[in-house]
């Protein structure tokens, strides 16, 4: 299949740019999004995805939230998102079941949504075809550690030569949170990790309203 272009202007902010060109380039491996609220780390991974879908058509993706109850206002809403601001719609079918796989129509390639309180879930996704290639750690200070993650990725990756993987979480105030040492020991390796931190700031006054701003 062709390899799908879009404009990007008003669907990612400035600082973002050359970190799009990196995921659709695949640089590396591992991308990892520490902010605040309102940094737009969680809507920029809902415009990577379905991007990342349509240029290869043989990668699924997984997301995951810790609590399952958690998914729809949160990894569902960001990929819907994405596939709404990209004018891709017509490409995707979105089940109103919020538990269920969202399929890119053209190829069935699917986005899995996940919450790892029932872990038998994770072990339980076959693709018909292809192999996961693409997984998000939404929230990723809530998971119990790094050990957890890995089983995940473990269970999830079964052949294929390119993988993406996404995390994002708002910084804890612990230094010692454990995701916070995951950020700490990843920004000391040139490969396969790029870890980006922004902050509101980052992001044009009009797409966080004033109110949100006089919060923040």
């Amino acid at each position: 299949m062709q390899k799908f272009q879009i404009p990007i202007k008003d669907c990612i902010i400035p600082m973002y740019d050359s970190v799009l060109q990196d995921v659709l380039e695949h640089k590396h491996t591992h991308y990892t999004f520490p902010g605040g609220r309102g940094s737009t780390k969680s809507s920029f991974v809902g415009i990577c995805i379905p991007l990342l879908i349509i240029n290869n058509p043989n990668v699924h993706a997984a997301c995951f939230r810790k609590v399952g109850n958690t998914i729809q206002n949160s990894i569902r809403a960001q990929i819907e998102w994405g596939i709404f601001k990209l004018w891709l719609e017509r490409f995707f079918q979105i089940p109103k079941v919020y538990s269920s796989p969202i399929t890119f129509i053209p190829t069935g390639q699917k986005i899995y949504f996940l919450g790892l309180d029932n872990p038998d879930k994770v072990k339980s996704i076959k693709p018909s075809f292809g192999y996961i290639g693409i997984t998000w750690f939404e929230e990723l200070d809530q998971y119990s550690g790094d050990n957890e993650i890995r089983k995940v990725i473990q269970s999830t990756i079964r052949g294929g030569d390119k993988y993406w993987d996404f995390r994002t979480f708002n910084t804890p105030i612990s230094k010692n949170n454990w995701a916070n040492m995951y950020v700490d020991r990843a920004e000391s390796y040139s490969k396969p990790t790029l870890v980006v931190r922004n902050t509101y700031l980052d992001v044009p006054r009009d797409w966080l309203g004033e109110q949100f701003i006089e919060e923040a």
